[in-house]
């Protein structure tokens, strides 16, 4: 069956000519990637391609009269595929969520807790450094958040991560601080394909020079305890712009390439429950930075002011 939709086709896995592979749920790589789904991801499908692509009339049947599952199809046909937000907090239900690494030096579970709550799936993995960090890995998940990073990583992992986020996918890097100037910069080897890296040198103090961009929507301080700056090096095919600062520097780039995204952040306190507790803007920026690296072709919803 194919559906014409706000001008996307919706295809079925079963539809024939339309390529191959399982974009099970909001996830799955639209690329034909394995993306086997997490508790909660069913259905099949999610495939997207333009009005040329397929026969058929330009309309759609709604399933239902607003979305209820997570199943790749746009089932309510108001244009928007998995467009799930059951408590309106500005997060698709539907988002699979890795985090990558050990938690920080500080308590942090309310994070977990809190991305949880609001309907998504998040698992915590690759926190040894004999685990394996390649595509199959990256394609169970549409937003990938990295922490404590066990171990130093090499070029081609870096490469995968890059083609990853080229298809569609979006992650958050933190620095998951430890005293040992190497663990501190493992990130670095990952982001070299996206020409930013984390500078040398400890600097505290609250981040409240934002450059105007959707993850910084609404934001007036946030805090940066112990964090480093962060340094466009170069050219890297993408775009990269800086979109948070303190006095000695950027501390926060916003990066696009291909049909991903990716925002790194120079410190990892704003996952730590005592800024969760006395800091509202925390959970604010989080809720920007999630809706703004996941999926551009699923999982949009409205952000709440």
């Amino acid at each position: 069956m194919v559906l014409f939709v706000g001008g996307l086709v919706h295809c079925s896995e079963n539809d024939p000519g339309h390529g191959t592979g399982n974009g099970s749920g909001a996830g799955g790589s639209s690329t034909g990637g394995s993306g086997g789904g997490e508790a909660g991801m069913a259905g099949s499908g999610g495939f997207i391609f333009p009005p040329d692509g397929g026969g058929g009339a330009n309309m759609c049947t709604p399933a239902s009269a607003f979305e209820t599952v997570c199943d790749g199809k746009d089932d309510d046909c108001n244009g928007r595929i998995d467009d799930l937000d059951a408590g309106k907090d500005g997060i698709c239900d539907c988002l699979r969520i890795g985090i990558i690494g050990s938690p920080g030096s500080n308590p942090s579970a309310n994070f977990q807790a809190w991305l949880q709550a609001r309907g998504t799936t998040v698992e915590r993995m690759h926190q040894t450094p004999a685990e394996v960090f390649d595509l199959a890995l990256l394609d169970k998940y549409d937003v990938i958040i990295f922490d404590r990073l066990p171990r130093e990583y090499t070029a081609a992992e870096a490469a995968t991560l890059q083609a990853w986020v080229e298809a569609r996918g979006g992650f958050m890097s933190m620095t998951g601080y430890t005293g040992s100037p190497a663990p501190d910069f493992y990130t670095n080897a990952l982001l070299a394909p996206f020409g930013l890296e984390y500078q040398p040198g400890l600097h505290s103090e609250p981040v409240t020079n934002f450059a105007k961009h959707p993850v910084t929507d609404g934001l007036t301080s946030v805090t940066f305890a112990g964090g480093y700056l962060v340094k466009d090096v170069g050219p890297n095919g993408g775009t990269s712009t800086a979109i948070g600062s303190i006095s000695a520097g950027p501390v926060v780039f916003a990066h696009e390439r291909g049909k991903g995204r990716a925002v790194v952040w120079g410190d990892e306190w704003i996952e730590f429950d005592s800024e969760w507790t006395s800091l509202p803007e925390i959970e604010k920026l989080w809720v920007n930075i999630i809706a703004w690296i996941g999926p551009q072709d699923s999982c949009q919803v409205t952000v709440p002011k």
